[in-house]
């Protein structure tokens, strides 16, 4: 059990310090024009359709021995109306995937090869909120961080 969570401890650092080279969150951008991106933890993995709606594309990944959620980390603010499109690209015989979003109640199973899920909830609370894969304990999950509504800034 140790050596289980020393391994996902060391996953974890690695895939965090790659993330964080990478671009460390994935925020909703203010550009309506702007189509959604190839999956990434930069702000390009993300789009605004109309103020206050926000989409981003979560896409699980292995590397090594380590699935998990790409982005890790997803900001949006309290009131968004939020939609993630989840894919998984995880190869090997399983083809199943879960998703899990306690606090807003969404669990989900994505499969391989089909095109991506998409689920919508509203950001109603302020907080820090983990996802993960309810199927597979061991895999590393994210976040999303709904930030307090900013005020008018005209």
């Amino acid at each position: 059990m140790i050596r289980l969570a020393l391994r996902t401890f060391a996953a974890s650092l690695i895939i965090g310090t790659v993330a964080a080279a990478m671009a460390p969150v994935a925020r909703g951008q203010e550009a309506a024009a702007a189509p959604a991106a190839a999956p990434s933890t930069t702000t390009a993995g993300s789009s605004e359709t109309a103020p206050g709606e926000k989409k981003f594309t979560l896409v699980s990944e292995q590397l090594g021995d380590t699935k998990f959620w790409l982005p890790s980390t997803i900001v949006v603010e309290q009131g968004d109306k939020v939609t993630l499109n989840l894919k998984n690209e995880v190869p090997g015989s399983a083809v199943t995937h879960g998703f899990e979003l306690p606090a807003y109640k969404i669990s989900e199973i994505v499969t391989r090869g089909e095109k991506p899920k998409a689920v919508h909830f509203t950001a109603d609370k302020t907080g820090v909120f983990p996802y993960y894969c309810q199927l597979h304990g061991a895999h590393i999950g994210g976040q999303i961080v709904v930030e307090p509504k900013r005020g008018d800034e005209r």
